[in-house]
């Protein structure tokens, strides 16, 4: 008896994953497209890639001592302005999410809303932000974990162990997106149990243990460790640590044909990021602000990470080596994550010939059902803008920043577009949905945007990163107007179904 139920369930269980498959396969080709990709990811994994693309652990471990150096601790109070303004554009990319499912995101949103000549310039964007947040997350690899291994690392060191990173990441990606994701469900699992198990022991340690802190002090305290005079310009840059850790979350619309039911699953695998990587980095961020012994300016003095060694003095050699761990399983599965959405942002733009070597690059491997060719690609680059970068992680984030926010602001304006001109499609039941908040969101949304591009072109310190992004969306005009535009206008490139 009991084996026949076993197998009526075993019967069952496929026949239900066969149904939902078919409806997402069948949802996929009324846009346009054959299913190629292999379609594994669920709720968990979604959330999971969303979460490891934001990587808190990355964003804080990486850019601690900004704010203090620009306006004092009182910085760590700047993520409460920040965290709703991202959360408008978090809203409007659900909306967008749940209506237009389809791998290449931001891309395919502003071609079937706003025109495939707009949506070229947006998947341009979009392809460079994670190219560049590729390299940036392999640079932190090596700037953060090279002195964990050499006392004094050189250069080569910190480059080499980046590298290594980035092959080994891209060997993942090739062998599966189910591979690659179960990998990052550990890490954003590690990541996350870590970085709630800190928050606790740091909640616990400043206020009832630790013998030394800067104490709730700090969060008042606006004495920046570089002792330049605070101005409007200074407050708009201590921004930038919650920006810069508040990015990514997208990723899990990019990968939404490899998403079991992605009109639901990815619109509420970004919304659950955001709110958890929002509440934990602000409460972490603080705590460690707090948990600070001595003065802030000896602590970012030490050659050591700030953190760790915040961790270190406090908590003990073991709970620092334990830190150093959950550090490296999020930044990797970051480094995972960040190899995956730019490798479909990648097929995306080459399934419809917008790039050259389209047919290498939109290339499917049968077995393993990953673009093949879009990995080499970006594992290749990757690997010659750490070699370019000199391993300087900080430069390569502000670009990073600048064009995933490009992207933002030209995604809202082509939903502010498609919803004026009533080109914004329906959803089925159950699917998010905005209603009549659409257009106070894009609109709040495109505002905060708009700030940040300025706040990351304007200071002179952030010059070489707006003409490093300047060079690169030329490269992409260029390209649209030797070859690309005119094949948009023969309907030989771009999205064959419209919405």
């Amino acid at each position: 008896m009991n084996s026949t139920v076993k197998s009526i369930g075993a019967a069952v269980e496929p026949s239900l994953a066969d149904s939902e498959n078919s409806r997402d396969d069948a949802d996929l080709a009324a846009l346009g497209y054959k299913q190629k990709l292999h379609r594994t990811m669920g709720p968990f994994t979604s959330f999971a890639l969303a979460f490891s693309m934001v990587s808190i652990n990355t964003g804080v471990v990486t850019l601690f001592s900004d704010p203090f150096t620009r306006v004092g601790g009182v910085g760590i109070l700047l993520w409460l302005l920040v965290i709703p303004l991202v959360f408008c554009i978090v809203l409007v990319y659900s909306h967008l999410a749940g209506r237009i499912p389809l791998t290449g995101y931001a891309y395919q949103w502003s071609s079937r809303l706003a025109g495939n000549h707009f949506g070229w310039f947006t998947g341009w964007v979009a392809f460079v932000s994670f190219l560049a947040g590729t390299a940036a997350t392999a640079a932190a690899i090596g700037s953060v974990f090279a002195p964990e291994i050499w006392a004094h690392p050189t250069q080569g060191q910190i480059q080499g162990l980046s590298i290594a990173a980035t092959l080994v990441v891209g060997l993942l990606n090739i062998f599966g997106i189910k591979l690659a994701t179960r990998i990052n469900d550990i890490g954003a699992s590690i990541e996350l149990v870590g970085t709630v198990v800190l928050a606790i022991v740091l909640f616990a340690g400043v206020f009832f243990f630790f013998g030394h802190t800067q104490g709730l002090h700090i969060l008042v305290s606006a004495d920046p460790t570089s002792k330049q005079p605070i101005h409007f310009a200074t407050v708009a840059l201590a921004t930038l640590l919650p920006v810069s850790v508040l990015l990514g979350w997208e990723g899990a619309a990019d990968l939404a044909e490899e998403t079991k039911d992605p009109r639901r699953t990815a619109p509420r695998a970004m919304i659950r990021a955001v709110v958890v990587s929002s509440v934990l980095g602000f409460v972490v961020f603080a705590l460690l602000g707090i948990a600070i012994p001595g003065s802030v300016p000896d602590l970012l003095a030490q050659p050591e990470n700030p953190v760790i060694q915040i961790v270190r003095l406090q908590l003990g050699r073991v709970a620092g080596s334990l830190m150093v761990a959950v550090a490296f399983a999020s930044i990797l599965a970051c480094l995972i994550a960040n190899m995956a959405v730019a490798t479909r942002m990648t097929f995306a733009l080459s399934r419809d010939r917008m790039l050259p070597a389209s047919s290498f690059l939109s290339s499917i491997n049968p077995r393993f059902g990953t673009p093949v060719g879009a990995i080499v690609l970006i594992t290749v680059i990757s690997v010659a803008l750490n070699l370019a970068s000199g391993g300087f992680v900080t430069a390569i984030y502000s670009m990073v920043g600048l064009t995933y926010y490009l992207t933002y602001l030209l995604t809202l304006v082509a939903a502010y577009y498609a919803y004026k001109n009533g080109r914004m499609p329906s959803a089925p039941m159950g699917v998010f949905d905005l209603g009549r908040w659409l257009v106070p969101m894009i609109v709040i949304g495109a505002i905060w945007a708009v700030f940040v591009i300025v706040t990351l072109t304007l200071p002179d310190e952030n010059h070489s990163a707006a003409v490093t992004t300047v060079i690169t969306i030329a490269v992409g005009v260029i390209w649209w107007l030797v070859s690309l535009r005119g094949r948009l206008n023969a309907g030989k490139a771009g999205p064959s179904h419209s919405l």
